[in-house]
Formats: C-alpha cells, sequence, structure tokens
C-alpha cells in the first residue's frame, strides 16, 4: 500500500535570492559548461552543493561532501534556506515548448515524501539499472548534509479520482530554468486536500521514471538508519524519499528519445558491417536526417542509421527469427526498439556486450539527432543510431514484468529542478 506524507520543506528564500539563480538541473544532468555559468549566477547556486569539485589537500574529514555540509547549514542560519512552519505537499505546475515539436505543454505534479520500498515488495518498481559510482557519491553527500536536494520523478496509472489538489493562489515560487520551462510552485497545507491526495493514491503503484540511483541511495541510508536506531521508528524521515509524482496520462508527459553513436571500434569495416547487417534488417536508404526522422516517426521497431555512406532505415526482417538473441536477455526485451538496437545490432553484429556498455568506451548517448550525425560525418565517430521514443506503456509493462530496460531507454523532458524543495531528513525539531 502506498503512503504518500506532507513534509516540511526547506526553500529557498525568495527574498533573499532569485530563484532563477540558485536552482540547477539534475546533478547528473550538469555539464562543465552548466556548472560554471551556475556558480557566476549566485554565490548561493545550490550546485555548490549538489556538485561540489574536489580540492587539493582533500582528506576523509574535509572534502566536498563536509563543504556541502556546511554550506547548507550556513544557507539555513543566513535565512537564504528556510524550512517551512508546517508539513506540505507541494503542487507543481511546469509549462514548456516540447522539444519533439508537438507545441507548448503543462506538466502537474504533486511533490511529497513517499515511504520506500524494496523493489521486491512491488509497490515501488524500477524500469533501468543503475551504476555504483553516482550511488556511491549520492550515498556520501546524503551521509554529510542529511537532506535530499533532488527529487525523484516517478509515475502513477490515473486514479478512480483526481489527486491534485490545485490551489488558486499566486505560487511560492517561480523560476525559468535552463531551457526556458517555467516552474512554478505551491505550498498546499489544507488537511483536507492533503488527505484527499493520500486517500486516491493509497493503492497506486509508483513507477520511477527518473532517479534510481537515488531511489537507491534512499534505501540503502534507510538501511544504515535503521541499523543504528535504539529501537525501530517507522516514521521516521528516513524512512521516506521526496518524490514528484506525475499521473501517466497528464497531457503535459513528454519522453524524448536517446540517440546513439559508436567509435573507437578496432578494425571497423562500414562494408562488412553493411553486409551482416543485411541478414537481418532491411536496409533503405534516406537522402538526409531530416526524411529519416520522417520515416521513423510514429512507427513501431525502426531504427535510423548514419554510417561513412550515409542515412539509411533500419527494420527486423523477421522479429521471430531474432527472438533467438533474447534467449538469456530480461523480460519483453524483444519488443523494445532500444533492445533491439542492443542486442541485434550492438551486441550480436559489433561485439559491444553489457560489460563494454557500462564501461562506456565505445557508445555515447545523445538528445540531438543532428550531433550524432555530426560526429560521423567529421570521422569522430563509426556509426550513428536513431530511435523513437520509449512508450510511457513499454516502461510502465517493462516494470511490470519485473524487468529492467536497457540504460538510457528513456528521457522524460522536462527535468526537475534540484532545489525547488529540500527534503531535510533531520529530526522536524531542527530549525
Amino acid at each position: 500500500m502506498a503512503d504518500i506524507q506532507p513534509f516540511r520543506g526547506v526553500l529557498y528564500n525568495t527574498k533573499q535570492v532569485k530563484a532563477d539563480d540558485v536552482l540547477t538541473q539534475p546533478y547528473d544532468k550538469i555539464t562543465p559548461e552548466m556548472r560554471e555559468k551556475y556558480l557566476k549566477l549566485s554565490p548561493f547556486n545550490l550546485v555548490r552543493i549538489e556538485l561540489g569539485k574536489e580540492e587539493a589537500g582533500d582528506t576523509e574529514s574535509t572534502n566536498k561532501y563536509t563543504r556541502a555540509r556546511d554550506l547548507y547549514q550556513a544557507w539555513l542560519d543566513e535565512g537564504v534556506l528556510r524550512r517551512a512552519a508546517k508539513p506540505a505537499l507541494y503542487y507543481l505546475e511546469q509549462s514548456f515548448a516540447a522539444p519533439d515539436g508537438s507545441g507548448p505543454r503543462t506538466r502537474k505534479a504533486l511533490i511529497a515524501r513517499v515511504r520506500l520500498h524494496r523493489w521486491d515488495e512491488g509497490i515501488v518498481l524500477p524500469h533501468e539499472h543503475t551504476l555504483s559510482k553516482p550511488k556511491a557519491d549520492r550515498m556520501a553527500l546524503l551521509r554529510a548534509c542529511g537532506s535530499q536536494q533532488g527529487q525523484i520523478f516517478m509515475l502513477y496509472p490515473r486514479p478512480n479520482r483526481n489527486t491534485l489538489p490545485r490551489p488558486y493562489s499566486e505560487p511560492t515560487l517561480t523560476a525559468t530554468d535552463d531551457y526556458g520551462v517555467v516552474n512554478k510552485l505551491w505550498e498546499i497545507t489544507d488537511a483536507t486536500a492533503i488527505k484527499a491526495a493520500q486517500e486516491s493514491l493509497r493503492e497506486a503503484r509508483f513507477y520511477i521514471a527518473d532517479g534510481h540511483h537515488r531511489y537507491e541511495t534512499a534505501l540503502a541510508f534507510r538501511d544504515e538508519c535503521r541499523a543504528a536506531a535504539d529501537k525501530p521508528n517507522p516514521n521516521a524521515p528516513y524512512e521516506f524519499v521526496m518524490a514528484t509524482l506525475v499521473d501517466m496520462s497528464d497531457p503535459g508527459l513528454v519522453v524524448l528519445p536517446t540517440h546513439r553513436t559508436v567509435a573507437n571500434l578496432s578494425s571497423f569495416d562500414t562494408e562488412y558491417f553493411r553486409n551482416q547487417l543485411v541478414k537481418t534488417f532491411a536496409v533503405e536508404p534516406q537522402p538526409a536526417l531530416e526524411k529519416l526522422l520522417a520515416a521513423m516517426k510514429g512507427g513501431k521497431h525502426l531504427i535510423g542509421m548514419r554510417d561513412a555512406t550515409g542515412f539509411a532505415l533500419l527494420r527486423p526482417k523477421n522479429l521471430d527469427a531474432l527472438r533467438a538473441l533474447f534467449a538469456n536477455k530480461p523480460p519483453l526485451w524483444h519488443t523494445l526498439d532500444v533492445a533491439i538496437l542492443h542486442v541485434g545490432i550492438l551486441e550480436a553484429l559489433l561485439g559491444i556486450d553489457e560489460i563494454r556498455l557500462r564501461e562506456e568506451s565505445n557508445v555515447t548517448y545523445w538528445r540531438e539527432p543532428d550531433k550524432a550525425a555530426g560526429l560521423v560525418q567529421t570521422g569522430q565517430a563509426q556509426l550513428a543510431f536513431f530511435l523513437n521514443p520509449t512508450d510511457v506503456q513499454d516502461v510502465k509493462a517493462i516494470a511490470d514484468a519485473r524487468s529492467r530496460m536497457p540504460q538510457k531507454s528513456t528521457d522524460f523532458y522536462p527535468k526537475l529542478l534540484s532545489g525547488i524543495v529540500i527534503n531535510d531528513l533531520r529530526p522536524d525539531t531542527v530549525a
């Protein structure tokens, strides 16, 4: 049974700082150029906490995590950050122009503390695998600060009744992010509205869209705190994780494709690769990237390609014949375009297996198809592959089957700003 709870969020004090200058993209989406920009915007920009830099002379007792801890406490003491007086749910609207050309959208969400559950409990489900290094980094930051600055993005199937207690007052905070997305946040403290949201989601199952690493970190942190506690406390703050909850049928929900380039393959020969490819895929030449993407749009089991000879649309000749390649793969992989690419081409024809994918020595991921295509044109990559976006219902089906998609299968847009609400896991008596 799902359990969502209001909490005393920590928010930036907009009387002292401008929200646009202090909020950031999620830590794993911040490029070095973005980080430098954030640092120049404000001495109170969250990047100083969320993505600190290592310095010469760092030790176990003095490092980027302890500096983050000290900054967080200092900003609370100075009033740059304020902890809400009352527990609240937070209503979020994100208005944006969809990058897929589908026009203006508004995505609506509810931010709450969600009770943590192991995957096998079947209440919160993943759809992608995680890597150990990002989890170690997030754990060190969580231990140091005792707070969660970033949001876990969760989806839920539409319940029988509305879950979002839409407010009509002025928003508590408004911020425009790096991509022109307008974020508006309201605090919901009305007990009746909070109870209605809790009841409507009580039977829900939550599917993680973004934030798998942070969720697993929160689980590990919970288990550490349980082991250190004198007695069990099922309502302790560490039993929950801050999450942004979005209805799967929300018209503002957008999933973008993530494209791939392949490089550093020894003895790669384009002609030989093409000769192998045509054994299992129909290869239809395309005159340009725009024509290729148009031919792919809305289709199932279509993969775009750019090699040294030009663009092509790839269609599996016989899906049943490909099934043999998925004999030892997770359930339902044979239904996914991204898995057909990974298993039927990257692994079967190019020798890039799961280990080499994790090492990230051959495959690079791109939101922008023109950048991927350009790398092949300039010789910096040997191949580029283009995909359609993964359907949200495929995400649900994979999670329900207790399966996991290949990495970088989904790109939910827009991202959730870090710092828009902070969840302090220390006791509520802390100011």
